[in-house]
């Protein structure tokens, strides 16, 4: 294994393994891991202790391993020294809860118009999100546990730049607090003529000392760095340059590239993809990863991986690159096609709602299905928009041509209009918008009252009270008015993967109570001065947020085409997908095996039968206009004896 020990011995002792969806991040995770415990075996060092740690909601690292993780560290079967975690923010928020739930309700007390009761109905229900936040404390816990060797197996790019991004958002919630306590403070002074430290200062103290001590950590190179996984295709290292400089604008700049699942002939397409990634990343250690022939998993899988790394310098081409024709282009070409295949992509357009959402785990080509069913609608004169919700958004990839935040038509189509949505200046937007309103009321009713400045600031930053996630809810809400007034005939949405998709799903509820208890509190402050100006701007939201509730429950008007790979992780996953969707009550409605063999994928074990159809397998992915229209017509339908 000499190439992984090449990487290993390049990385310090905590890194985190990144990567678009479906590169085998967890694989990677996992080899080194393994590799690490392994060799501190063989070196004698029984104290070497080495965490391999999952950040992704979707929870498959137990699957890939073969052991079941949860949110504490467990021991691996036959591997000294190594420990497996799938980390759990609900559970430390929990436990975090149990512990400050009391100082939080006083402070809320203290530093608002609240009765304690209502206090501790905004501390519990309007709180949700501090699980996520609570995510980067658990981080610093593990990091001063005395742990050798940490191994992060990260979420797909967007989710995992959220949870990067997420010490600002919990520090504008800290920033709230502390306005909160400084009213109280205020009042105490003019009572008292004196400030004494109590628990609350305590608590935020420590709170504050914490995130800047995890902060540092993550910035410190001696300390941390990333690793980037990839594949020899295009799209994927489009998304990957991009996550790569943000991962460099949080100084967490990729310390190796490892280029995975080569395979032994490498077309022209891919070769000219990963000689881009050199140029754009010329100072990165590569490693490549041949293709093995069956998916890596368990202890023997992840060492036939590790066996297959090799160190290769940037300049150096990919072993094995040919001049293959691109399917893109074979796909240009003129030639019959079977007319079931048509009628297997009719039969599942029928099946696209109003709202349609796109969904799968990473890597399994979910943004390439949704374009492909948004063109073939726009085709039949179906007004249509297509639009990414993911953090990390590639339709403009998969369509080849350049996408943004505007709404625009796509060149090449009958009308089809696409928008990569950036939900984050969206909700910032709102939030804007909700802040002038009462910098409008207090400067027009207060005059500059002392103690009323600490009620406005208190106010104007509510909303850092919002859980992650709540900016993409305000942007499907907004979609789904869209779809109420008559802008589009059928809206397809490419969301993010799996494991934030669901966050999302269940978010509308929750989002529903988020806005309840902030239009309380604002009720409550009726006396110091009328917010009604501001609070419409939570209650459109409110309104919006229980109308979207409503139609993802509703088949006639949503629903979810799930795209999937007939491989075990894969399968594990969507399966899980189906069910949880089954639970919330919204409808799924067929499901897609990509890069389907020749071969019908086997059933997944679903609550009730599900149209299936299959779309070949074509190398490299269709990209572009023609490619992907190309690729929609070698749909075919799984027989209903299949599943």
């Amino acid at each position: 294994m000499i190439g992984l020990d090449a990487l290993l011995d390049s990385l310090p002792s905590r890194v985190l393994v990144c990567g678009k969806g479906g590169v085998g991040k967890t694989t990677c995770a996992g080899a080194l891991a393994l590799r690490a415990a392994m060799r501190a075996g063989e070196r004698g060092d029984a104290g070497f202790r080495t965490l391999l740690l999952s950040t992704d909601p979707a929870r498959s690292l137990g699957d890939a391993i073969g052991a079941p993780l949860g949110g504490v560290p467990v021991p691996m079967d036959g591997v000294d020294g190594l420990w497996g975690m799938q980390l759990d923010p609900a559970a430390v928020h929990s436990r975090f809860l149990a512990e400050w739930r009391e100082t939080l309700v006083e402070l809320f007390d203290r530093g608002t118009y609240l009765s304690r009761e209502e206090s501790a109905g905004i501390v519990d229900a309007a709180l949700p999100g501090l699980d996520e936040s609570m995510a980067l404390l658990a981080m610093l816990e593990i990091e001063e546990e005395g742990w050798a060797r940490v191994l992060f197996d990260t979420a797909p790019t967007g989710h995992t730049l959220r949870l990067l991004e997420l010490p600002k958002s919990f520090a504008a919630l800290l920033a709230l607090l502390d306005a909160m306590q400084a009213k109280h403070r205020f009042m105490v002074y003019a009572l008292t003529r004196r400030i004494r430290e109590d628990d609350i200062d305590r608590f935020l103290a420590s709170i504050r000392s914490r995130l800047v001590r995890l902060e540092s950590a993550l910035s410190d190179p001696e300390r941390y760095a990333t690793v980037l996984v990839v594949r020899a295709e295009q799209l994927v290292v489009d998304e990957s340059v991009r996550y790569a400089a943000r991962l460099a604008e949080l100084k967490l700049a990729p310390r190796a590239i490892v280029v995975n699942a080569l395979p032994s002939r490498v077309d022209a397409d891919g070769a000219a993809a990963i000689a881009m990634l050199a140029r754009t990343l010329p100072d990165v250690q590569y490693f490549d990863v041949e293709l093995l022939e069956d998916v890596p998993a368990g202890r023997a899988g992840l060492l036939r991986w590790g066996g297959a790394v090799r160190a290769r310098s940037a300049s150096a081409p990919v072993a094995g690159a040919t001049n293959v024709m691109g399917a893109a282009a074979a796909a240009a070409e003129p030639r019959s096609r079977p007319r079931a295949r048509f009628d297997a992509r009719e039969a599942i357009l029928a099946r696209v709602a109003p709202l349609t959402i796109v969904a799968g785990k990473g890597g399994v080509g979910k943004t390439t299905a949704a374009c492909a069913l948004a063109l073939a609608l726009a085709d039949r004169g179906v007004r249509t928009l297509l639009v990414s919700t993911d953090p990390a958004p590639s339709i403009a990839d998969a369509l080849a041509q350049s996408i943004g935040d505007e709404a625009v038509e796509v060149e090449g189509t009958s009308g089809l209009v696409a928008r990569q949505l950036d939900a984050s200046s969206a909700f910032s937007g709102f939030r804007e918008r909700y802040q002038e309103k009462v910098d409008r009321l207090f400067d027009s009713l207060m005059r500059g009252a002392l103690d009323a400045a600490h009620d406005r600031v208190v106010v104007r930053d509510l909303l850092a009270l919002a859980p992650p996630g709540i900016d993409e809810v305000y942007a499907l809400s907004v979609l789904g008015e869209e779809l109420a007034n008559g802008g589009f005939d059928r809206i397809v949405v490419d969301p993010a993967p799996t494991g934030h998709l669901l966050r999302l799903l269940e978010l509308p509820a929750q989002a529903v109570a988020w806005t309840h208890r902030l239009l309380r509190l604002m009720l409550d402050y009726r006396e110091v001065v009328p917010l009604g100006e501001a609070s419409m701007e939570l209650t459109a939201f409110a309104r919006r947020t229980r109308a979207l509730q409503a139609m993802l429950r509703d088949g006639s008007r949503a629903s979810v085409i799930a795209v999937a790979l007939d491989e075990p992780l894969v399968r594990d996953e969507s399966a899980r997908l189906l069910a949880r969707l089954e639970e919330l009550g919204i409808p799924a409605a067929a499901l897609l095996w990509n890069r389907a063999e020749s071969a019908a994928a086997s059933p997944l074990p679903l609550a009730r039968p599900l149209p299936q159809f299959e779309a070949p397998i074509t190398r490299p992915a269709p990209r572009g206009v023609e490619a992907l229209r190309a690729w929609s017509e070698s749909w075919r339908s799984v027989p209903s004896d299949a599943h």
